[in-house]
């Protein structure tokens, strides 16, 4: 699908392909076996202007709208698909800044991201719900000039890695998605506790165990905006839409080895290179035309982003993307191992871990039933019915 982008766009993508190249893919493999946060990778986000992609320009922020984000996302998971996806949560967070908070936080937290390289998380899924779906058991509650958090969050990307904390909570008192408010917590918070440990097939340097909140105090202008303007803003759809782009690029890199390693790999008793292989050949096609389909979808979709506020819009324009992304790099991950056989299978191999990575991440809110339902019932003209997902990591 060609794209016209202007010279900005163009730079800011090419920014990202260097920096996925040079700084992301290089690393990728050890915070995958370590299982530890890729804060190398995000230094060098920040120091090439990345980490504020989706802050304001008024505030420092490269303000990039959703088409050139989603790109610059898709570039960053070719390098490594654990820093793609945890700068993605931590952009959204800055989304969800720019439209729930006020100035004066505005200027007290932005310029920890432009100017200190700080990194913000996400934290929305609990043990109790699925999906983030249902009811937020965890209760931010009134007490003095200030506000307690009590409840436990799972899935907490970044923990003990990220500077502050986006906390979604119920406000005491109140039921349903009207209660929803979202609290910035500070990682040395009294009362905040990590539980657990982080041991998964993949995306293991997101680094998401679980997280328990005890009389968890915060200051009142951290609680950012009233209750349930949260779920009218329209921002949390942006998940999904970070979601696709990430999926698309991991598959992109494994499809890139493949194709390298089929045009300089020859097994006995074959005399050509395993690319003159027919089979070979329907394969790259075949990967090559799911990936170029499911990129159009996302770039379409994040085309419109910003021409309806609306959520219910925005929830079918992302599960539209993350499900035909799902499918996309879920095959060509597979099938790249297929075809490449056993010997890819080493870990000294990037192949593997970004088949373990996908694997893992498109498990994610919605999942791809839950994405067919959203676009289901949009085709029949339900959507009247739709309860629009809070795409919370």
């Amino acid at each position: 699908m060609q794209i016209a982008l202007s010279d900005e766009q163009r730079l800011v993508v090419a920014t990202a392909k260097r920096v996925a190249s040079e700084h992301l893919e290089p690393r990728a493999a050890h915070y995958d076996e370590t299982a530890t946060h890729p804060v190398e990778s995000w230094k060098a986000l920040w120091e090439n202007g990345l980490l504020g992609m989706a802050v304001p320009r008024a505030y420092g922020g490269l303000g990039l709208e959703m088409l050139s984000y989603v790109m610059v996302v898709e570039a960053l998971a070719q390098g490594c698909t654990n820093t793609a996806m945890t700068v993605h949560m931590h952009s959204v967070v800055q989304r969800y800044i720019d439209a729930l908070a006020t100035p004066e936080v505005k200027a007290w937290l932005y310029p920890e991201v432009v100017e200190e390289g700080r990194m913000f998380g996400s934290w929305g899924s609990e043990p109790g719900r699925r999906g983030g779906s249902g009811v937020v058991q965890t209760v931010l509650s009134r007490d003095g000039d200030g506000f307690v958090i009590n409840g436990q969050k799972h899935f907490c990307t970044m923990a003990g890695g990220a500077y502050r904390y986006m906390v979604h909570c119920s406000m005491e008192g109140m039921e349903g998605p009207g209660s929803v408010t979202m609290a910035m917590v500070p990682r040395d918070a009294k009362g905040l506790k990590i539980m657990g440990e982080w041991n998964t097939l993949g995306m293991r340097g997101t680094v998401s165990p679980s997280v328990s909140f005890d009389g968890c105090r915060v200051q009142a202008k951290a609680v950012m905006g009233r209750p349930g303007l949260s779920e009218r803003v329209g921002v949390g759809q942006g998940f999904g839409l970070g979601y696709a782009a990430v999926y698309l690029g991991a598959a992109e890199r494994a499809l890139e080895f493949f194709v390298e390693h089929s045009k300089t790999s020859r097994y006995a008793p074959d005399p050509e290179m395993l690319s003159h292989s027919l089979v070979v050949q329907r394969g790259v096609a075949e990967m090559t035309l799911a990936l170029e389909g499911a990129r159009g979808v996302l770039y379409d979709s994040a085309s419109r982003w910003e021409e309806d506020a609306d959520p219910i819009r925005r929830a079918i324009l992302a599960a539209r993307s993350k499900y035909l992304a799902t499918q996309a790099a879920l095959m060509v991950t597979s099938k790249a191992l297929q075809l490449a056989g056993g010997r890819v299978a080493h870990r000294r191999y990037p192949l593997e871990r970004i088949y373990r990575d996908v694997r893992t991440c498109t498990l994610m809110p919605p999942n791809a039933e839950r994405s067919l339902e959203i676009v289901g019932r949009s085709e029949l003209g339900l959507t009247d019915d739709l309860l629009v997902l809070r795409h919370s990591s």
